[in-house]
């Protein structure tokens, strides 16, 4: 006899990685807080077998810290030097994959690259925004067109696997900014994609990632939670 499939609880461990996240991002959870499985599965109404999913794979996102004996808390953020050492990662490989982007000027890449433009074209330009999470995901859409482009999926992984655009959205919480600059770099590099520029593609690239950490200048190694 074949067994019903249990697809509710797929769903329902999806939804509860989903506002878990969205705290994390949003600061209601402070990095190195504990999250207690019993006291979330309470509040959620839930059994605590979704939470302790949704809390393994958040682990694996970088957000959340596990250990043995002491459970689950909240990821302690990134040192700056931790950031400024994957600015310089991302500069070398995604440079890299612009410059085969470039080359091949694939067309289901630009789309998509024009696609997450659009999208961040959507998010209010002015003053500061407060949808990091928006712009966060859209931007991380873009990058994610020009490394599944490359050719390389060692290099693509490798950048996918540090989960950059997470660990910025934790800052854009704190610092949130005019992303229109954003949006005229990511013009810049698929302008030069478009012309098959592959040294403007890569320069546009490394501009466009310097700079982006440069709009976190505000933030400092030593506030409470940076490791």
């Amino acid at each position: 006899m074949i067994r019903k499939p249990v697809l509710a609880r797929v769903a329902l461990v999806d939804q509860v990685t989903a506002l878990l996240m969205e705290r994390i991002l949003d600061r209601d959870y402070a990095p190195g807080e504990k999250l207690n499985i019993d006291a979330l599965s309470r509040e959620f109404e839930v059994s605590s077998s979704p939470i302790r999913e949704a809390l393994t794979r958040l682990s694996g996102l970088g957000l959340v810290a596990a250990a043995s004996f002491t459970g689950f808390s909240v990821a302690p953020e990134p040192s700056r030097d931790w950031f400024e050492q994957l600015r310089d990662f991302r500069i070398l490989n995604e440079g890299w994959a612009a410059r085969q982007l470039a080359r091949s000027r694939d067309p289901d890449a630009i789309a998509r690259m024009r696609e997450s433009i659009a999208a961040i074209e959507a998010v209010p330009l002015h003053g500061q925004t407060s949808d990091y999470v928006g712009a966060s995901q859209a931007d991380e859409a873009f990058h994610e067109a020009i490394l599944a482009a490359s050719g390389n999926e060692i290099l693509a992984q490798a950048v996918r696997s540090l989960h950059p655009h997470l660990h910025h959205a934790r800052l854009f919480s704190r610092i949130p900014h005019d992303i229109g600059p954003l949006l005229d770099e990511h013009r810049a590099i698929l302008d030069a994609i478009e012309r098959g520029d592959e040294d403007g593609a890569q320069a546009a690239v490394a501009a466009h990632l310097t700079t982006s950490w440069r709009r976190y200048g505000s933030w400092h190694a030593d506030q409470p939670g940076a490791r």
